[in-house]
């Protein structure tokens, strides 16, 4: 016998009276849609490769304690603030999900503490809790990290705010956002509260409060700020409590050393105030272990002597990590970038991602604004000049005058466009860009037959003409000009949105060249035709066939230009002139790659970030020195 057993109260029998096998089976649990699935294993891998890529993992590798990490607890001391009552200290085995589970905080929590005090550490934690809870439980929330640095536009709401870095971080299209946040689908947790301008943080904590009181309010939310800077707000965000990340204590600092095998670091720092004070968050003790793994006299009285020594500290904890000996997964011994090379190149990327109030880079993301005023021009000039030669040569049979004429407009077009890129990786059709691109492409169409009929002389027929060019090229405009990219920017690899998009501009090219070549033939043969005009060279079906084969070729061309290709062309001219002027190395994937195997950056999918931005303003504060030539 065998039957589906529930306890319902209503379904009961005596087992005893039961012959053969009794099956009790499991009902089905409902599972989450693949959408859901793929965001959750998205935010997992990046939480589980920033955490493997933190200081305090890469102190374990350098100390030899990667076996056992467990064994190592990270030196925390927290207090609990509700409200106007006093501070609660906090007992150190108790983790960050349980605070954010306490009663009085109910999953509304605000984490501060001073620079590399651990915040965003502690976020990592929060956040990786949370994803068990949501893989075991379909009702849960998905946490996502979102940084507050990208909120740009007071007048921005956080609600669409985060649907945008949705899409840009996480892949996820607007209108799936945008009914996610509205069926409280996520939990958001918001860092770098502290990044955003300082004019405008009191915007940004004013929307954050309004995002929390509407309808589309997420049932949890969890925000990061340094303290000094939130303190100075006069707005408090509307959380239920704060949990600071106090300096390490005496005992902290003594008990981690231990663990890590360091106790004559202990016995230096305990004669030292100054050092100790120096050394009493989590990411400065992590710096100085990195930077001195032998507990040399000499080191430490330079450092004591240091008239900033927090930047001396930095500096040396450089030149060790340029000077480690490792065996690079990614170089070969014979092509490590030198250590001027290495320097000047984290210097260049630090003044952009500074200037641009980034706390992620991808490769694709390069930019002509980042080139000087000098070189931005030469790089307009390239492509405007590049652009007017192709498009000139592409009119094939037209008059001389006529292949000038298109070939300056073509350039000048490309020089008004400013030349900025974006990656078109996902290819859609939108009424509103057909029906722009047919206007233009018509009356352009129409114009350009008139003015070609008047060149051979047939002036009585510029109407005629006209229209039999500018309809169907509006037509072909309205079924073609419609199709644009879209970016999706879940980035798995090192400039993976340049890549599609040059694929991308391949399949277009290859679609779009047939049907063109196909339509240009027909239209020559209507103008000719009704002008009853042969041309010598249109005696045979070749000469046709030719027409047919060079229309699928250069429309063709293009396409694929118009579908990505162009953005393609335009970022290899961008990498050529930051490679020419020593910005850049010509594999910037290789050695960002490798910055990461000296612990200066971490990579999650194809983004890079610094490994926090104490490191990141050190860097951007150097002066852009020269980069000297190969050894």
């Amino acid at each position: 016998m065998s039957r589906e057993y529930n306890n319902w109260g209503r379904d009961q029998i005596n087992i005893e009276q039961v012959q053969g096998n009794v099956v009790l089976q499991e009902r089905d649990r409902p599972t989450r849609p693949r959408e859901e699935l793929l965001l959750l294993q998205t935010v997992e891998d990046e939480v589980v490769s920033r955490l493997d890529q933190s200081l305090h993992y890469a102190v374990l590798i350098n100390l030899k304690k990667e076996a056992q990490p467990e064994q190592v607890n990270r030196p925390w001391e927290r207090e609990l603030r509700i409200g106007l009552k006093p501070a609660t200290p906090l007992p150190a085995d108790r983790t960050i999900a349980q605070i954010f589970d306490d009663p009085a905080i109910r999953g509304k929590l605000l984490i501060l503490g001073q620079p590399g005090a651990g915040k965003t550490t502690a976020l990592l934690d929060l956040a990786k809790a949370l994803l068990e809870r949501a893989r075991a439980d379909i009702h849960q929330p998905i946490p996502i990290i979102l940084n507050l640095s990208t909120w740009k536009d007071e007048k921005q709401p956080i609600r669409e705010w985060a649907i945008a870095e949705l899409k840009s971080k996480y892949g996820v299209s607007i209108k799936l956002g945008r009914q996610w946040v509205s069926d409280r689908k996520l939990l958001p947790l918001l860092d770098g509260l502290d990044e955003v301008a300082p004019e405008r943080q009191e915007s940004c904590v004013i929307c954050v409060n309004e995002f929390l009181s509407s309808e589309s309010s997420p049932l949890y939310v969890t925000v990061c700020s340094r303290l000094a800077e939130y303190e100075n707000l006069t707005q408090p965000l509307h959380l239920n409590g704060a949990v600071c990340l106090k300096e390490l204590s005496n005992e902290q600092i003594q008990a981690y050393l231990t663990q890590l095998d360091r106790p004559l670091l202990w016995q230096v720092l305990s004669h030292h105030s100054d050092l100790l004070e120096l050394v009493r968050s989590p990411f400065r003790l992590n710096i100085t272990l990195l930077a001195y793994p032998q507990d040399s006299g000499d080191h430490w009285e330079q450092l004591q002597r240091a008239s900033n020594p927090l930047q001396f500290l930095l500096n040396a904890y450089i030149e060790r990590m340029l000077h480690r000996q490792f065996e690079s997964q990614v170089y070969a011994k014979c092509e490590i970038p030198t250590d001027g090379e290495t320097r000047a190149w984290l210097i260049w990327l630090a003044h952009q991602m500074v200037e641009r109030a980034q706390a992620e880079f991808l490769i694709e993301d390069l930019q002509p604004s980042m080139l000087s005023k000098r070189q931005r021009s030469l790089y307009l000039a390239i492509l405007g000049l590049s652009a007017g030669i192709f498009s000139g040569l592409g009119c094939g049979i037209s008059a001389p005058s006529g292949k000038l004429l298109i070939g300056l407009l073509t350039g000048w077009l490309v020089w008004l466009s400013g030349g900025s890129i974006k990656a078109l990786e996902n290819i859609k059709w939108t009424w509103r860009r057909s029906l722009h691109a047919g206007t233009i492409l018509g009356l352009g169409g129409g114009l350009a037959g008139g003015v070609a009929t008047v060149q051979v002389g047939e002036q009585n027929n510029v109407l005629i003409v006209g229209l039999l060019l500018g309809l169907p090229l509006g037509l072909m405009g309205w079924l073609l000009g419609g199709i644009t990219g879209e970016t999706v920017e879940q980035k798995l690899v090192p400039n993976q949105g340049i890549k599609r998009s040059v694929r991308n501009s391949v399949t277009a090219g290859l679609l779009i060249g047939p049907i063109l070549g196909l339509f240009s033939v027909l239209i020559w043969g209507l103008i000719f035709g009704l002008l009853n005009r042969t041309p010598s060279w249109s005696s045979s079906w070749l000469s046709w066939g030719l027409i047919g084969l060079m229309g699928w070729l250069i429309l063709g061309l293009f396409g694929g230009l118009a579908f990505g290709g162009l953005d393609g062309t335009k970022h290899f001219v961008l990498r050529v002139l930051l490679y020419k002027n020593k910005k850049t190395p010509w594999n910037y994937a290789r050695f960002l790659n490798y910055c990461t195997e000296l612990v200066f950056l971490q990579r999650v999918g194809g983004r890079y970030r610094f490994i926090h931005k104490y490191l990141q303003d050190h860097f951007a504060a150097m002066p852009l020195p020269p980069v000297p030539d190969k050894r």
